[in-house]
């Protein structure tokens, strides 16, 4: 039976699809041009069948590997995100973004005090 992947807002026919602690993986019916970069940026995924019912959502999900066997078919596996390393990521993203407000800071900073340029 064949599953609908549906990811990016794109659906892929697969088959196989097998889900473990942290990951999830599936192989293409069809065959594509670059499997890799279609999931690199995939963050989340749904599985369904033909009929277009979802039974599976999967929200935080990370490109992990594409696999491609000796028949030609490809396989990707996708890590599923822990409740920590969510958090992580948030942290990670918010840090990035204070870092950025520190810099803009200290370069209207320096354009105050010493005319333009950054703070040595």
């Amino acid at each position: 039976m064949n599953e609908i992947i549906t990811a990016g807002g794109v659906k892929y026919t697969s088959k196989n699809v097998t889900t473990g602690i942290d990951t999830i993986s599936f192989t293409l019916v069809s065959p594509m041009e670059d499997p890799e970069s279609a999931f690199r940026e995939v963050t989340e995924l749904t599985v369904g069948d033909e009929q277009e019912t979802v039974y599976g959502q999967y929200p935080d999900v990370e490109y992990e590997s594409i696999t491609i066997s000796a028949d030609g078919s490809v396989t990707v596996s996708m890590h599923i995100l822990t409740k920590t390393e969510k958090q992580i990521k948030e942290l990670q993203v918010s840090q990035t973004e204070q870092d950025k407000a520190i810099a803009e800071q200290d370069e209207a900073i320096a354009e105050i005090f010493f005319g333009g340029g950054e703070v040595q």
